[in-house]
């Protein structure tokens, strides 16, 4: 009996030095994208011995808690500069790491939500050979969600991964494509246009076109090629609307801007308004 009472006495005092922690239920996993950090370089026509800058950027309610950024490039392409890493003060706790050749890792954690855009960091690196890609992705991201904490899965960290490619001067205007001009760039309220694009020379296999705008002025569908998108005026104001060609490896190989205007103020707003109620729809604008 008393072997018996020795035996739970050593049971409940080894269970006791265990720390709480190791009962905590794991995080939860949530499939939601990635935040849309943006990786962005001053510039990406380059020659041997150039330095590039490299900015990388949070969104606004990101409501980022604790996060990892990495940048991998090739050593025989970038050299990055010592001591040229700034990290911007976004989160309560960050830190850097170049000791890895061929990578920069940021990492962040906050008690605190992130919830305004911002430059988490710059970083620079000088050219030693043209050609060279810098591949950018986010290796962790916890989420704050209606006050819990949340993993966001790798599935959706692996879709945030961007390529950017540094080409040499004399061959970084590429001209793969123009955008048409169409039949008129202002659009009043309620009624559309297409836009289409031309190639101008054979495309990349496996490359697609993306369409953005820089605000939400115009509604946008790209068609299923992403040849052409449908844009319906819906807010007053001009807006800048890209067109990427995009590589099967998610590079940028040439781009494109047409500034279009949307005439949505109040007097155009009820003109729309009855003449959908008369005629059940709106313009669509000959291309």
């Amino acid at each position: 009996m008393k072997k018996i009472l020795s035996a739970l006495l050593v049971a409940v005092m080894l269970l006791a030095m265990i720390p709480s922690t190791a009962f905590a239920a794991p995080i939860p996993e949530i499939n939601i994208p990635a935040p849309a950090i943006t990786a962005t370089a001053d510039r990406t026509s380059v020659e041997v011995g150039d330095i590039i800058t490299v900015t990388v950027e949070v969104p606004d309610n990101s409501n980022l808690v604790d996060f990892t950024y990495v940048l991998r490039y090739d050593t025989a392409y970038f050299e990055m500069i010592d001591g040229s890493a700034k990290l911007n003060g976004v989160f309560s706790s960050e830190m850097s790491n170049d000791q890895l050749a061929g990578e920069f890792k940021y990492s962040g954690t906050t008690g605190t939500p992130v919830t305004e855009a911002d430059t988490l960091f710059t970083v620079q690196f000088a050219i030693l050979q043209t050609g060279g890609r810098i591949t950018f992705g986010v290796d962790k991201a916890r989420v704050s969600s209606e006050g819990r904490i949340l993993n966001v899965t790798a599935t959706c960290l692996l879709a945030s991964t961007k390529i950017i490619t540094f080409r040499a001067a004399s061959e970084a205007s590429k001209n793969y494509f123009d955008i048409t001009t169409p039949s008129t760039t202002t659009i009043k309220y309620m009624d559309g246009i297409v836009l289409h694009v031309e190639a101008k020379k054979i495309l990349p296999l496996g490359s697609y076109f993306r369409w953005s705008a820089d605000n939400n002025n115009f509604k946008m569908t790209p068609s299923e090629l992403g040849t052409s998108c449908e844009i319906v005026s819906a807010k007053n104001g001009d807006t800048v609307i890209t067109v990427e060609l995009v590589s099967a490896l998610g590079e940028i190989i040439d781009s494109e801007t047409i500034t279009m205007t949307s005439k949505a103020g109040f007097f155009d707003i009820i003109v729309g308004f009855f003449t959908y109620l008369i005629y059940g729809q709106n313009q669509r604008l000959p291309f």
